[in-house]
């Protein structure tokens, strides 16, 4: 049994090897998507590297791969190949749909795009930001200004100068005259605190309180708050100058750092986008191509393989027809899916093995009735001759009890008659035996001309016949068992012979056919003989039809069989009064001038 199988494993991996190419794709992509934006918000082209070579080669190895696939699907229709149109067909239509929704998608994404630019860097939002600048670095400046004003005032240096001797007395009129200050520290001129008061967070250490700046306003951090301090010297408690110093504090907005860090950074964004928005419209674009052509490919190889999932079937389904169409009925077809197309090859193998049952058993009922008439007309072919054996045997013994004087006479009349009917029974038995015993052909190649014209050589020549062999190629080879083909050719050429009393003029011709993907080697063997009788038609190769008197009606039908068992065949037309031609199909070895 020949089973075809083609399994679907092969397009399920393929299909998996998509999916896999996809997510490298997205990956490669989504990397140098990283690269792009970071280049733009650098101001630099940081757009080399492995990354963009991975991403631009990848297309690239795709692209081979379609043109690979696509080189084969026309080689494929050039061929006429089963669903190759339909493959064809199924690749546009995907291509049809990825630019369906691929341009609609890519208009839509550069124009979002770009009207994102325009809301989000307009003009209006580059004066917002700069003016939130502004106003954060005024801010700032005035609370210095007020500061070092306050600190620098004559009203301060009266009221302070006796801060090391009273200082609680002087910070509270100190926060009478300035609510912003929010803290004094007084210490002694060897850094010895002698007062603090304020928030906790407002503190310094010694060594700090020392780095700030006498004069003018210092900035440091603690515990994530900016404070400003300026310092301040005083008389000690002895009365002696630069004895002390005391250090006021004002602390800014809390994250007043981070806000105006984010806000600087968000301006230098804004001015770099505005700066390149044509090279970021350029980049989102180029992107965007880089992002659909691997779609794009990826989309044709789908198309591919899913065009070969589905065609699959269809050409298995022709294959076997043609397979089945040649007699062979042993075809079946492995499908593992349950679609459609799954229920189709199934109803399709069903119907090979009703079809081969059924051949089975008709060939079984005509093998029997071919064995019924073959007992029947062995029966009546013996029966003929008995029936004069026994009328001379009869006539023997009648004439010898009567003691006829010319018995001798009768006696070698009756026993040559005897004697024929024996030899007759003789041939028809050997002629049968031959027929039923013909043994399965030893198969070589040969050639055509050389075979036929050993044959002709034993029956041209003579008085009976001439026999032309020009139609024969020299070249043209048959793959056959030459002893059985020559038995063949000669109970044609004897037929053609014996059909009439005249001379007989044969001729044998022979051209290379091609029958779907078959070859084969038509001979044909024509006479100008009387022509075969149309009521006779019928009947030429039915076993012991004859119409000659010594003829055993087995000759056509051994030919027959021998052209059978060469996987061959044989027909004959005829026309009354203009003779027979008998042709002859068989496999056909080399192909050389002769063919067509």
């Amino acid at each position: 049994m020949n089973i075809l199988n083609r399994s679907s494993s092969v397009s399920y991996s393929g299909l998996i090897s998509v999916v896999l190419l996809y997510i490298v794709s997205i990956v490669l992509l989504l990397v140098f998507a990283d690269q792009i934006v970071s280049g733009i918000a650098e101001g630099a082209g940081r757009f080399g590297g492995l990354p963009l070579v991975l991403t631009i080669g990848f297309p690239v190895l795709l692209g081979f791969l379609v043109l690979v696939n696509l080189a084969r699907l026309v080689r494929d229709r050039a061929l006429r190949k089963p669903g190759a149109d339909f493959r064809a067909r199924l690749l546009w239509f995907f291509l049809g749909v990825v630019a369906l929704s691929a341009i609609p998608q890519g208009i839509l994404a550069i124009n979002f795009t770009r009207n994102t630019l325009d809301i989000w860097y307009n003009d209006e939002t580059g004066a917002a930001l700069r003016g939130g600048q502004d106003l954060a670095i005024a801010a700032y400046i005035d609370r210095v200004d007020q500061l070092e004003d306050f600190a620098a005032s004559p009203l301060y240096r009266q009221i302070s100068e006796d801060i090391a001797r009273s200082p609680a007395r002087v910070w509270s009129d100190v926060r009478q005259l300035n609510p912003s200050v929010e803290s004094v520290q007084v210490f002694s001129g060897d850094l010895v605190e002698l007062f603090f008061d304020g928030p906790e967070t407002h503190r310094l250490r010694p060594a700090q309180a020392a780095r700030v700046r006498p004069g003018s306003v210092s900035r440091d951090s603690s515990g994530g708050r900016s404070f400003l301090r300026i310092q301040t010297l005083h008389p000690g408690a002895d009365g002696t100058r630069d004895q002390s110093f005391a250090v006021l504090s004002v602390s800014l907005p809390e994250n007043f750092d981070r806000v105006t860090e984010q806000l600087a950074r968000s301006i230098e964004t804004f001015t770099q986008v505005e700066a390149l928005r044509g090279t970021f419209m350029l980049s989102v674009l180029l992107f965007y191509l880089l992002f659909s052509a691997p779609l794009l490919l990826l989309t044709i190889l789908v198309s591919f393989l899913l065009s070969d999932e589905i065609i699959r079937p269809l050409a298995n389904l022709e294959e076997a027809t043609r397979s089945v169409a040649e007699g062979d009925y042993s075809y079946r077809i492995l499908s593992r899916s349950n679609d459609d197309l799954g229920t189709l090859v199934e109803s399709f193998n069903q119907m090979i093995r009703e079809l081969e049952r059924n051949r089975v058993q008709m060939m079984q009922t005509q093998k029997v009735a071919a064995w019924q008439e073959i007992a029947q007309r062995m029966a009546h072919e013996i029966k003929n001759p008995l029936t004069p054996i026994r009328l001379s045997a009869e006539r023997i013994r009648r004439k010898y009890q009567d003691g006829a004087e010319n018995f001798p006479d009768v006696l070698d009349r009756a026993v040559n008659n005897i004697i024929r009917e024996v030899n007759g029974l003789n041939d028809l038995l050997s002629e049968f035996r031959s027929f039923s015993r013909l043994p399965a052909p030893h198969l070589q190649t040969v050639s055509l001309r050389t075979l036929v014209s050993e044959v002709a050589a034993s029956y041209s020549g003579g008085s009976q016949a001439s026999i032309d062999l020009v139609g024969l190629p020299d070249d043209l080879e048959v793959r056959v068992d030459s002893r059985q083909i020559q038995q063949a050719l000669a109970n044609l050429f004897k037929n053609a012979i014996e059909a009439t009393s005249e001379r007989v003029h044969i001729s044998v011709r022979a051209d290379l056919v091609t029958r779907g993907r078959s070859r084969y080697c038509r001979i044909q063997i024509s006479d100008n003989g009387p022509g075969i009788p149309t009521e006779q038609q019928a009947q030429v190769f039915h076993p012991y039809f004859t119409t000659k008197r010594d003829g055993t009606g087995l000759g056509l039908a051994i030919v027959e069989r021998i052209i059978v068992d060469h996987n061959g065949q044989i027909w004959f037309e005829t026309e009354s009064g203009q003779g027979t031609t008998f042709f002859i199909d068989l496999p056909a070895g080399a192909t050389g001038d002769g063919a067509r």
